[in-house]
C-alpha cells in the first residue's frame, strides 16, 4: 500500500469512481489524482497540511504526493480521477516539470471562471465514461482526458502561477522549470542556491529575491518541503533511522529535519512515523470506503455541462 500499486482497467490509462470515504491512511502512487466532493465533506492531508473540503470543492494531488483522508463529521460522496502519470506526461513534453497547485478551497473565490471551467472538463468526461459503449467511445473518453490535463497543466501549474492567479511571463516560466529540474535531478545535499543560480545564469542576490517575491517562500523553505516528502516516505515505509533518513532526503543535520517535522507535521520524525506506519495488513484494513456507481457523479456535474455550453455559444 505505500507505495500504492494502482491497477487500470485494461486498455485505459485512468480510472474513475465514486466513493463515500471514511478513513483512508498516508499513501502515495504514481498516478495524478483529482478529488471532486459531490456530497458532504472530506477532510484531505496532502503533505504536511490538512484541507477540510466542502460539496463542489476540488483538489489535486500530484504524483507520487503523500496523502490521506481524514474521517469527517459528515457523510460524503467523493468523486476520484486516477491518471497514470506516464499517460499525463507523454500528452505534451511540458509535462513532465508541471506541479499542478488546485485547492479550490483557498482560491476558486479569486478564479471562479477558471475552476468551473476544469469542472466543465471533468463533467465532459463523466458523461462520456457514463454512455453506452460504442465505436468511437474509447476516442471520445481519450479526447476529453487529454482537453482537461492540457488546460490543467497550463491553468494550473505552480510553476506558471505560483500561488496566485496571475502567470508569470515565458521567460520567467522557463527559468521557473529548469530549477524544478534541477532540484529533481540533483543527488540530496548537492545542491545549492548558488549552483541553481549559475545553472539558470542570473546572480544569487537575483534569484533568491526572485523566488522570495514570486512564490512567498524563500529558495531552501521550498527545498525542505521536497525533502521532508521524501523524508516521511521513508518513515513510513522503511526501519532507517532518523539520522540515515535525514542525510538520504538532503538534510545537512537531523536538527532541520526535526524542525521541518515540527514546522509542516506539527510532531517529530519519531512521533509522525508512530502515528502512521503500519503492516500491509493494518493499513488496508484503516482503508474505509464504500464504493457507488459512477452514474451517481452525474447529477452533481450537470449544471458545469451547461455552464461551459453556454460559454462555449
Amino acid at each position: 500500500m505505500r507505495p500504492e500499486v494502482i491497477t487500470f482497467p485494461q486498455d485505459t490509462q485512468f480510472r474513475a469512481m465514486v466513493r463515500n470515504v471514511t478513513n483512508y491512511p498516508y499513501h502515495w502512487h504514481n498516478a495524478l489524482e483529482i478529488v471532486c466532493v459531490l456530497q458532504g465533506q472530506a477532510a484531505v492531508g496532502v503533505g504536511g497540511g490538512t484541507h477540510l473540503l466542502r460539496e463542489k470543492d476540488i483538489l489535486v494531488i500530484n504524483p507520487d504526493e503523500i496523502h490521506r483522508i481524514d474521517k469527517s463529521s459528515r457523510d460524503n460522496k467523493l468523486l476520484l480521477l486516477q491518471i497514470d502519470s506516464a499517460f499525463y506526461r507523454e500528452l505534451h513534453p511540458d509535462h513532465q516539470y508541471a506541479f499542478i497547485y488546485c485547492y479550490s478551497p483557498y482560491h476558486e473565490a479569486q478564479a471562479p471562471e477558471k475552476y468551473n471551467k476544469l469542472k466543465g472538463y471533468i463533467a465532459d468526461l463523466i458523461c462520456e465514461l457514463n454512455k453506452k459503449p460504442g465505436k468511437n467511445q474509447e476516442e471520445s473518453v481519450r479526447d476529453c482526458l487529454g482537453k482537461m490535463l492540457f488546460y490543467m497543466a497550463y491553468s494550473f501549474d505552480y510553476l506558471r502561477f505560483g500561488p496566485g492567479g496571475k502567470a508569470f511571463d515565458e521567460k520567467q516560466v522557463k527559468r521557473n522549470k529548469k530549477m524544478y529540474r534541477d532540484i529533481l535531478k540533483f543527488s540530496p545535499g548537492k545542491l545549492g542556491l548558488k549552483n541553481l543560480a549559475g545553472e539558470v545564469g542570473i546572480s544569487l542576490y537575483h534569484l533568491s529575491h526572485d523566488i522570495k517575491n514570486k512564490f512567498g517562500l524563500t529558495f531552501q523553505e521550498l527545498l525542505y518541503h521536497i525533502r521532508g516528502e521524501q523524508a516521511a516516505k521513508l518513515l513510513l515505509c522503511t526501519d532507517k533511522r532518523i539520522a540515515k533518513i535525514s542525510a538520504e532526503s538532503g538534510f545537512s543535520d537531523p536538527k532541520y529535519l526535526i524542525k521541518h517535522f515540527k514546522l509542516n507535521y506539527h510532531c517529530t520524525p519519531s512521533e509522525f512515523r508512530k502515528m502512521y506506519r503500519g503492516d500491509e495488513e493494518t493499513l488496508i484494513s484503516q482503508a474505509e470506503y464504500h464504493d457507488y456507481p459512477l452514474s451517481e457523479a452525474s447529477k452533481y456535474l450537470e449544471s458545469y455541462i451547461d455552464v461551459k455550453k453556454q460559454k462555449n455559444r
